[in-house]
């Protein structure tokens, strides 16, 4: 189980959905597969803002190299 500092701020699914295009419910299964760094208290599934950016960041990057990947493919760049 990842540890986080005291001093962190840590969001809820719902707090973390409405700061990205993806639902609470989507979040949910990202952190209970382990895609995205997350942590259970209780009930609830709990990230830091850091964390769920960094995810964001990596999908945007490995969309970026298959839209590329595409591309190059179909002859469009």
């Amino acid at each position: 189980m990842p540890a986080f500092r005291s001093n962190v701020d840590l969001l809820t699914l719902k707090q973390a959905a409405r700061l990205s295009p993806y639902s609470a419910e989507y979040l949910n299964l990202l952190a209970r597969k382990g895609k995205i760094r997350a942590v259970k208290m209780g009930r609830d599934w709990l990230l830091t803002k850091a964390d769920l950016f960094s995810y964001l960041s990596k999908q945007h990057r490995e969309s970026k190299d298959r839209f590329s990947q595409l591309s190059k493919y179909i002859g469009l760049f």
